[in-house]
């Protein structure tokens, strides 16, 4: 039996790359090795979820495993502003931490969602919670259209194609989602420890891209019309159009690489992380034209159709 120490100290972390990098080891780990975790929360910045959640869904994957994972906390602040935000996006409940909390919850509707664990049984529901948040005055009609599309189809992605067995439709992953109103920021994850894009690209029998290596299929994943011949190959295009026309940040890191697009796109090599995370950093006070990406009227009219009772009618909010 192995044991794998980690430690992930908040005031040396300012990316999400960091903490793969001290993540990453645990990955190798097997049934009945033991994972350790040492974490200090104190960071000198701000605490995000997004970050939180990488930490989650490896701590739930490891588990998943029968591995043994202990841990504790560094300088642990019972009271101070970052304890008290990872204990109100339930980041010590999504790792098994008891913390008792002295301070009254207020809702956290149309602001950011706790962290998450989604499957086929509640994705619909988180992916509604997430567009409340994104109704904001700032963010224009077509980007919001654009959004919605684009979060479903990561969304559905995961469910679809991260299961490491290669079965369909019964991934799941850790998802949350938080509006900075100040920096007029909405940043959202979508995390799974699942079998990866490069498996899931080459396995399919029925797959244009069996001879794809991982560094290429990271790479493409973002091109129109890649896919393992299961869905169309068009939502990360879409949503690498989205960021690219609106100066956002995606960030799509699966097994040792990590591919980045902002104005322009890189890939890099990285330390491992078992499965893939989606990371997106959109700007409010963007705007973003629906016809770029869309040649039709369709994803519009359904949008409509389906947010009207929900939200009210569309076009009172802007």
């Amino acid at each position: 039996m192995a044991h794998f120490p980690i430690t992930i100290d908040f005031r040396n972390i300012s990316g999400h790359a960091q903490i793969v990098d001290a993540l990453s080891s645990s990955f190798n780990a097997i049934t009945n090795d033991t994972v350790h975790f040492t974490i200090n929360l104190n960071t000198y910045s701000m605490l995000y979820s997004d970050h939180l959640v990488l930490i989650g869904s490896t701590v739930n994957h490891l588990r998943n495993r029968g591995i043994t994972v202990t841990g504790n906390f560094q300088d642990f602040r019972y009271n101070s502003g970052q304890v008290q935000y990872a204990s109100r996006v339930n980041f010590f409940e999504q790792i098994g931490f008891s913390y008792q909390e002295n301070y009254v919850r207020h809702t956290a509707s149309g602001r950011f969602t706790e962290i998450k664990r989604f499957d086929n049984s509640n994705s619909i529901d988180i992916h509604k919670e997430i567009m409340k948040i994104l109704f904001k005055d700032s963010i224009n009609k077509d980007m919001l259209i654009v959004l919605d599309y684009c979060l479903w189809e990561v969304i559905d992605n995961t469910i679809r194609h991260s299961k490491s067995d290669g079965t369909l439709n019964n991934g799941s992953g850790f998802i949350s989602c938080q509006y900075f109103h100040s920096q007029k920021q909405i940043r959202i994850i979508i995390a799974d420890n699942g079998q990866g894009i490069h498996q899931a690209l080459t396995s399919h029998p029925q797959s244009k891209y069996k001879n794809f290596n991982e560094s290429q299929a990271v790479e493409h994943c973002i091109d129109m019309g890649v896919t393992n011949s299961t869905g169309m190959g068009f939502g990360l295009w879409a949503t690498a159009t989205l960021i690219k026309e609106n100066g956002g940040k995606l960030i799509i890191h699966s097994g040792n690489h990590t591919l980045e697009v902002d104005s322009n796109e890189s890939l890099t090599n990285t330390t491992k992380w078992q499965g893939a995370y989606t990371y997106i950093r959109v700007n409010t006070d963007v705007a973003v034209t629906y016809d770029k990406i869309f040649k039709s009227d369709v994803q519009k009219n359904s949008f409509e159709e389906r947010y009207e009772d929900l939200l009210g009618n569309i076009e009172d909010l802007w």
